[in-house]
C-alpha cells in the first residue's frame, strides 16, 4: 500500500511539472512571433550561425532576409530587424509577409535578431527568435567548398585524428558500429602512413534543400607508394551550419586499403658477440624509429624477451638498424619478430619472424 501511494504521488508530481511547463508554450502561441525567416535557402530559425556568400546576394549585392510572422490574434503591425544583437532596430518591409535587405561588410559578423509588434502594441521577445551570428564571406560557393576541403586535407596530412573525425563523423553518429569502424580505420591510417599528401578537386556541386552535395575527386600519395591513389567521394555539407561536413559516401576514408611494400628482417653477427638487427620497410620511410620484439635463449634459458628500438639509417631510407650484445655459445638463438603493416586499415598485417642460431 505504501509503495502504491508513493507511485501515485510521484505520477501526480510529474503531471503537475508537465502542466507547468506546457502553460508558457501554449501562451506563446498567442503572442506575436516570427514563423519563418530565411536568407536564400538557409533557414534562420533552426540555426545559430549562418555564412552568407556571393551566391546568396541579390543583384544589387545585398543580403535579403525574408519570412513570415504572426500577431498572436491581433494583426501584425510591424517586423523589426537588428544586426547588432538588439541595440538598434530597423523596420522591415511588409507585415505578415516581410523582408529586409542591407549591404553587408566583407568578412564581418553581424548579430541578427528579429521582433514582431502586433496591433495591440504587444512586442515579441527577441530571445524567442535568438541571436544569429551572420557572417558575409565575399567568395563563391565553389571557392568556399574548396576552402573546406583544403582544411580537411591539412588535418588529414597532419594526422590529427580527433579533428579529422570532427570534420566527417557527424553523419555516422546514428550508426555507432560504422562510426567506430571508420575511426579505427583512420587511426590505423595515421599510424602506418608517412609523408602523406592529399589533394581535392571539385567536379560538380548540387544545391539541395537542406544541404550542399559535391562530387569530389581526391588524390593521395605517401611514402613507399609507387603510384598515387585516387578516387571519387560524395561529400554533403550542412547548409545551416557553416557548410560543416555531414557525411561522405563511396570511399569511407581516403587511404582505403593501400597496398605497400613487404618488409624484410635480418640478424647480422658482428665482432665481440654484438648482433645487428636490420628491418627494411619502405612503407615506413620517414618514421625515424620502429620497434621489434627480440627473444634470446642462452643455454636453454630465456635471458631476454622484449622490445628493441631500431633507428632509420640513413634518414628517410626505410632501413632501420639497431644492435645489442648477447654472449651466445653453440646452439643459442636470437629470434626477432616484426609486425609488417602492409595496408593502412591493417587487414593484411603480417608478423615477420627470423631466428639466428649460433653454430
Amino acid at each position: 500500500m505504501g509503495v502504491q501511494k508513493r507511485l501515485f504521488y510521484g505520477c501526480l508530481n510529474i503531471i503537475l511539472v508537465l502542466s507547468v511547463l506546457t502553460v508558457p508554450l501554449v501562451a506563446a502561441a498567442d503572442e506575436p512571433h516570427i514563423t519563418s525567416a530565411t536568407i536564400g535557402k538557409q533557414n534562420l530559425i533552426t540555426t545559430s550561425e549562418v555564412t552568407v556568400i556571393k551566391d546568396d546576394l541579390t543583384r544589387e549585392r545585398k543580403i535579403l532576409i525574408g519570412g513570415q510572422s504572426a500577431g498572436g490574434g491581433p494583426p501584425v503591425e510591424k517586423v523589426e530587424v537588428s544586426l547588432n544583437g538588439g541595440q538598434t532596430w530597423k523596420e522591415a518591409t511588409g507585415r505578415e509577409k516581410w523582408q529586409h535587405e542591407f549591404l553587408p561588410l566583407p568578412n564581418y559578423t553581424y548579430h541578427l535578431t528579429l521582433r514582431v509588434t502586433n496591433a495591440d502594441g504587444a512586442v515579441s521577445n527577441p530571445k524567442t527568435f535568438g541571436i544569429k551570428r551572420l557572417t558575409y564571406l565575399p567568395i563563391t560557393l565553389s571557392e568556399l567548398i574548396e576552402e573546406r576541403l583544403d582544411e580537411l586535407a591539412k588535418v588529414y596530412m597532419a594526422k590529427d585524428r580527433d579533428r579529422y573525425m570532427g570534420f566527417i563523423s557527424r553523419g555516422y553518429q546514428n550508426y555507432p558500429r560504422g562510426w567506430q569502424n571508420l575511426r579505427k580505420a583512420i587511426e590505423n591510417d595515421f599510424k602506418s602512413l608517412n609523408n602523406i599528401v592529399l589533394s581535392f578537386s571539385v567536379n560538380q556541386i548540387f544545391e539541395l534543400e537542406e544541404m550542399i552535395m559535391a562530387d569530389i575527386h581526391w588524390r593521395l600519395t605517401y611514402a613507399g607508394l609507387l603510384e598515387p591513389k585516387e578516387g571519387y567521394v560524395e561529400i554533403h555539407f550542412d547548409r545551416n551550419d557553416q557548410l560543416a561536413i555531414l557525411v561522405q559516401k563511396n570511399d569511407l576514408y581516403f587511404g582505403s586499403a593501400p597496398i605497400g611494400y613487404n618488409g624484410t628482417i635480418q640478424i647480422v653477427p658482428l665482432a665481440a658477440s654484438v648482433y645487428e638487427f636490420i628491418v627494411t620497410d619502405l612503407d615506413k620511410v620517414g618514421a625515424n624509429i620502429i620497434t621489434v620484439r627480440v627473444r634470446t635463449v642462452i643455454g636453454g634459458v630465456v635471458i631476454f624477451n622484449g622490445n628493441i628500438t631500431l633507428t632509420e639509417t640513413p634518414r628517410r631510407s626505410g632501413k632501420f638498424v639497431g644492435s645489442r650484445f648477447f654472449p651466445l655459445t653453440l646452439g643459442d638463438t636470437i629470434t626477432i619478430t616484426y609486425t609488417d603493416e602492409i595496408t593502412a586499415d591493417w587487414r593484411r598485417n603480417v608478423r615477420r619472424v627470423t631466428t639466428f642460431t649460433f653454430t
